[in-house]
């Protein structure tokens, strides 16, 4: 029997390879194809964000080259085009949240305080290191230098000179309340990632701890004795706030001073501090760590 000729009204026009898509369903052991994804255009903050993500989402650990250039869906060696090495993406990675944190403003015309201006940029500071998981381990041992991390300084420099804070005073202040805040944050991660990360689930291992000081022997270890509870108590917010108050309070001893009056405040001697100057005498000294003084 001849073959009938199809209307030309009537052809299915099939696409080479893909006949079996004409008009017949497919064999439910076929896998279906997957509708290809749209590429996201690469750019440096493209990167930049895409890091930030991987490292909110799985902590610093996970970051690589390779992680973020396949959450972009494209080659490693495409990302050295912007970034000479990991610790460059880091460091702007880092700068990159340093813009979160709202810039601290003086008080005009006297009025105002501003301790209370620094001691809120400290919070907003720390607040910023929290919400990014353990990315703030970044800023340890670097100086900032990034332009939002230059901006922060600028404005806080700003407050404290303005308060008439002496420039050295000032600038040692800024240094040593970032490492309390940067120390703060990266101990705060560490709990987390030890499945502490709330005040709740650090209570068990406190208890323990308390619990160990309160049994050592009474004649050897007495203040440890005496202060079990007092050695581990308090939120990480209230030793925190202790903390910062403990700082800004005693940078505000120097308002007013001038630099000549402060240069022999400080001499450092085989790394410990001395203060020499008799003028200047610290109302108390201390550190806390949560969990533990330090």
């Amino acid at each position: 029997m001849p073959a009938r000729a199809v209307p030309e009204s009537n052809q299915i026009n099939v696409p080479p390879g893909h006949e079996w898509d004409a008009g017949l369903p497919q064999p439910p052991w076929r896998t279906r194809r997957k509708a290809p994804v749209a590429r996201q255009p690469l750019s440096a903050e493209a990167v930049i964000e895409t890091a930030l993500r991987l490292v909110d989402r799985d902590g610093l650990d996970a970051l690589s080259m390779r992680r973020v250039a396949q959450e972009l869906g494209t080659g490693a060696a495409s990302l050295y085009a912007y970034f000479a090495n990991k610790d460059e993406l880091l460091e702007q990675l880092l700068d990159r949240i340093v813009a979160e944190i709202p810039l601290p403003v003086a008080p005009t015309d006297g009025a105002g305080d501003w301790t209370a201006v620094v001691k809120r940029s400290c919070w907003d500071s720390r607040a910023v290191f929290l919400a990014h998981r353990d990315l703030v381990k970044v800023a340890r041992a670097n100086i900032p230098v990034g332009p939002n991390a230059l901006r922060y300084t600028e404005a806080l420099l700003s407050v404290l000179r303005g308060a008439g804070i002496p420039d050295r005073i000032a600038a040692w202040g800024m240094d040593q309340l970032s490492l309390v805040i940067v120390a703060d944050a990266i101990e705060a991660s560490i709990h987390a990632g030890q499945g502490r990360q709330t005040e709740a689930d650090a209570e068990p291992y406190l208890a323990q701890v308390r619990d160990y000081f309160g049994a050592l022997p009474a004649d050897r270890f007495p203040n440890l004795v005496a202060m079990a509870g007092a050695m581990t108590e308090g939120s990480g917010d209230e030793r925190f706030a202790f903390a910062i108050d403990l700082m800004v309070d005693g940078l505000a001893r120097y308002a007013g001073a001038t630099d000549a009056t402060t240069e022999g405040a400080a001499a450092v001697t085989h790394g410990s501090a001395v203060l020499e100057s008799p003028e200047v005498v610290p109302a108390g000294a201390g550190a806390v760590a949560d969990g533990g003084g330090v």
